[in-house]
């Protein structure tokens, strides 16, 4: 058998294996992504995603073709309760936002991307072009067949699409590879959690021309309820590509009464006319579960998206925080292959991500249990008492307590208003705010570089971009540094940013490369190269790092 050695191997071509192999490579990191199905996804599970999805992606240029691939589900708006799709007077429906127009308001201010859905098909095949594009390594039709594990890495045998084997030899492999993780289960990993949630569910993608049936009055998704057929039916591009989700009652019946004839009959009966030809394209079986992996890592193998943690659809949280773990590990990867930290930063992973997996996954069981209180935005009192943080909290303003950071505060300042949790501390994501840089409005989170950190200071900060500048010359770490302020490099008109991010105009704040912010001095300190040389050791895990 022939073997191949790459820095990082992923298994899994799902979303957040792509999301993997498409950062890595943009960090110039030679990745080999392997799936054992033939393609990418042709059935979106999900269309709802989170502000911070659209940041990662726009953070390794992907911004405008993600932007593209959501522009079918633009006017989407809503859930709407009816009895039929063509029968029902989708314009007087009644109509629940999605996203409520608090939340929708408040993402155009705490972030530079849109809110709005995007088919997780579509999704994963911008990743896949990137990835393509990047140089990564793709193997469709290859399946893992068996891991070994040892202090220096990890020897992997995979098996072909002509059925040869072949072994390959990487540094670290990521698991991305779903709910039933072969490496996870090859490890020993359990998973803690309920599972068996709700009733048995069947995900009907079909194809049916509805573009004039709901055409100026498009719907992110339906509640179907009428005698012949009760359901929710998403859509995903508006015209021809549906999805029916039909629940059956465990013990009285089983997935295979539902053939593809029977649920042919219960999607005419949702739309609510005979004479629209219904063709099923795949039909799949699914329940809710609500599990964590007891633990991330182990050695060189590291699990990430379902293959660590299974997520309730309420909310919308699952794809959205299975892209954020490779936000959260791309870069750290990206650090230790190429010598830039050590070891121990891939230690913080876990650290970081597995208590945020956590709350998730309790988030989206309180709204499994409260739906009431899911989709009555008002209800802010019920929600308190209940502990139900606001959507933006458990996706985007949450608080890592703990990892590669210096001195976080310990625990949300709020579970309601999610701006009050983004204001520059360390173990959030740094504030957003449109700032003028070069000639171009940006946001401050644009100011990152491709996997690497920036540090942004005061408009009296200049002695903390002399000695990011200094630190950069001595240690070749691709440190950015800028002034912002009023008049400064980075021109925030009116001042607004600093105050934001909790800086006094001679203070500063180190950002990393997902955007969360790892140090913060409120105002100027003696020594600023020295203390930035001790947080860039502390958080990069320098002193395990080998000798280059």
């Amino acid at each position: 058998m022939s073997q191949e050695h790459y820095p990082v191997l992923v298994v899994g071509a799902g979303t957040v294996g792509l999301s993997m192999a498409a950062a890595l490579s943009h960090y110039d990191v030679p990745v080999l992504l392997v799936e054992r199905h033939a393609g990418t996804t042709t059935r979106p599970r999900a269309t709802g995603v989170q502000p911070p999805v659209k940041e990662f992606f726009r953070s390794i240029g992907l911004d405008d073709p993600i932007r593209a691939a959501g522009a079918d589900l633009l006017p989407s708006n809503g859930k709407v309760d009816i009895v039929t799709i063509a029968g029902s007077d989708l314009a007087a429906a009644p109509r629940i936002p999605t996203p409520p127009k608090d939340v929708a308001e408040l993402t155009a201010r705490i972030s530079p991307t849109p809110v709005g859905p995007i088919a997780q098909d579509r999704i994963d095949q911008v990743l896949g072009e990137a990835c393509a594009a990047r140089g990564a390594v793709v193997r469709f039709g290859t399946r893992l067949e068996s891991v070994v594990p040892d202090d220096s890495g990890v020897t992997a045998t995979l098996v072909g699409p002509d059925g040869e084997s072949s072994t390959v030899r990487a540094d670290y492999l990521v698991a991305a590879d779903g709910s039933a993780s072969t490496v996870r289960q090859a490890l020993g990993i359990e998973m803690k959690g309920p599972t068996g949630l709700g009733n048995p569910m069947i995900n009907v993608l079909f194809t049916a021309d509805l573009s004039e049936v709901v055409k100026g009055n498009e719907f992110a998704f339906a509640q179907i309820n009428n005698p012949d057929s009760e359901g929710i039916l998403l859509t995903i591009n508006n015209r021809d590509r549906w999805i029916y989700h039909i629940s059956y009652k465990e013990g009285e019946e089983v997935l295979s009464d539902y053939p593809d004839e029977r649920c042919v009959q219960l999607i005419k009966a949702a739309i609510g006319r005979d004479d629209i030809p219904v063709e099923i394209v795949s039909t799949i079986p699914w329940r809710m579960s609500a599990r964590v992996a007891e633990r991330l890592v182990e050695g060189r193998v590291i699990l990430a998206g379902d293959s660590a943690h299974t997520i309730p659809p309420i909310g919308a949280f699952g794809m959205s925080s299975g892209v954020a773990d490779a936000c959260n590990l791309a870069w750290k990867l990206a650090h230790v292959v190429k010598g830039d930290a050590g070891a121990g930063l891939l230690k913080s992973y876990e650290v970081e991500r597995l208590p945020i997996m956590r709350f998730t996954r309790d988030q989206a069981l309180l709204r499994f249990s409260h739906l009431d209180l899911h989709w009555d935005a008002e209800k802010y009192g019920e929600r308190s008492a209940v502990e139900m943080a606001d959507p933006l909290i458990t996706s985007l303003a949450y608080q890592y307590d703990d990892g590669a950071l210096i001195d976080p505060p310990k625990g949300l300042r709020s579970l309601v208003r999610a701006d009050e949790n983004l204001d520059g501390a360390p173990g959030t994501r740094v504030p957003h705010a449109w700032v003028e840089h070069d000639g171009e409005r940006i946001s401050i989170l644009d100011l990152v570089p491709e996997g690497n950190f920036v540090l942004l200071a005061g408009p009296r900060g200049g002695d903390w971009v002399a000695a990011a500048r200094a630190e950069a010359a001595r240690s070749g770490l691709d440190l950015r540094a800028h002034r912002v302020g009023p008049g400064c490099e980075v021109d925030d008109p009116d001042g607004a940013w600093s105050a934001s991010a909790g800086l006094e105009p001679d203070g500063a704040l180190l950002v990393r490369p997902d955007m969360f912010v790892a140090w913060r001095s409120a105002g100027a300190l003696e020594e600023p190269r020295r203390v930035l040389t001790s947080v860039l050791d502390r958080v990069l895990d320098r002193a395990s790092q080998p000798a280059r």
